[in-house]
């Protein structure tokens, strides 16, 4: 049985090419790699982080004030309401997690094209008993979209593009942030749950952060069949790609399978089962309406697409329908 794979720290404070050839042979391999030097702001980032924490403290009335509308993608999801594995087309119990989740908003400048597109670019939600989780996590998602662009032009330069080349794929990105909270687990798991359910990612990149001193988030080393830790650095930010790139790339860059194990599972047998864990991931996306089909660069001389063209904003939402239970 070969090594396990290796994810990677990249600095992004060196030149732009020679990062974009790290990280083309890192995505190459493992579709994971962590940052640093990336320029977040860390007073807005842990507003946006202390914000998260004071609304998973609300009483649940609060939380349920604001949760999802029936269908709907931005606000509150209680626990259990989603299975990330069923995006798979696996049956699991409901993962052992909430979330709050917000998306771009209403954006007068943008015409939104049918009713998918309209439901990514419709108004947030924001709880009445938290006002300072509004103004903080807008200017989180700022700093997101800021580094997300930022990535985006270093993953061109890997490819052998110019930098600029997705710059108008994404300059209408229905991207989301999220807020999850894997609460204390006062009794066993059922069979087969998890916190969160082995999935990927659906669209162009994820940016994470973990908890410092919380384990739990692993990656599937197709490889070796086996389930590779990442554990939280400080100042470090977790970078995974999704299906919509690795597509993009006609599978140059692997969307690799992840999942958050029970703590037990993460930190061993005399670990407490009640160690709580909080994440922020935002999921970038591409515009809507940008027809995704194997790039230029992603094509061998003589070689075929794997892909048929796909519409970008139908692809996300397919894949997000899966992994959610209908609202009660």
């Amino acid at each position: 049985m070969g090594s396990e794979i290796a994810v990677p720290t990249i600095s992004l404070d060196r030149d732009p090419a020679l990062v974009g050839r790290e990280v083309d042979e890192t995505l190459r391999a493992v579709g994971f790699f962590q940052v640093v030097d990336h320029g977040v702001d860390a007073e807005t980032a842990d507003a946006a982080w202390n914000a998260a924490r004071a609304f998973f403290d609300l009483p649940l009335a609060d939380k349920l004030a604001v949760e999802r509308a029936p269908g709907g993608l931005y606000g509150y999801f209680p626990m259990r309401s989603e299975s990330l594995a069923a995006s798979r087309g696996e049956v699991t119990p409901g993962d052992l997690k909430e979330s709050f989740n917000m998306g771009p908003g209403i954006r007068p400048s943008h015409a939104p094209v049918d009713e998918i597109e309209a439901a990514l670019f419709t108004a947030n939600v924001w709880p009445a008993a938290l006002p300072e989780l509004q103004r903080a996590w807008q200017a989180y998602y700022a700093e997101m979209s800021r580094l997300a662009d930022r990535l985006m032009r270093v993953f061109a330069l890997g490819l052998d593009l110019p930098a600029e080349y997705f710059a108008h794929h994404i300059d209408a990105s229905p991207s989301a942030l999220r807020a999850i909270n894997y609460p204390e687990q006062a009794t066993p798991p059922e069979p087969g749950q998890l916190r969160a359910g082995a999935h990927t990612d659906y669209g162009t990149l994820t940016i994470l952060r973990q908890e410092a001193g919380r384990a739990g988030l692993e990656v599937h080393d197709a490889a070796t069949d086996a389930w590779v830790p990442i554990p939280p650095a400080e100042g470090a930010l977790v970078i995974n790609i999704g299906d919509l790139m690795a597509r993009w790339t006609n599978d140059r860059w692997t969307s690799t399978l992840h999942r958050v194990v029970n703590p037990d599972a993460a930190l061993g047998s005399t670990a407490a089962a009640s160690q709580r864990r909080q994440s922020m991931p935002f999921f970038h996306n591409a515009n809507y309406s940008t027809i995704v089909e194997c790039l230029p660069s992603c094509l061998a001389e003589g070689e075929s697409p794997r892909y048929e063209p796909v519409m970008a904003g139908p692809h996300l939402a397919g894949k997000t329908t899966k992994s959610v239970a209908p609202s009660a």
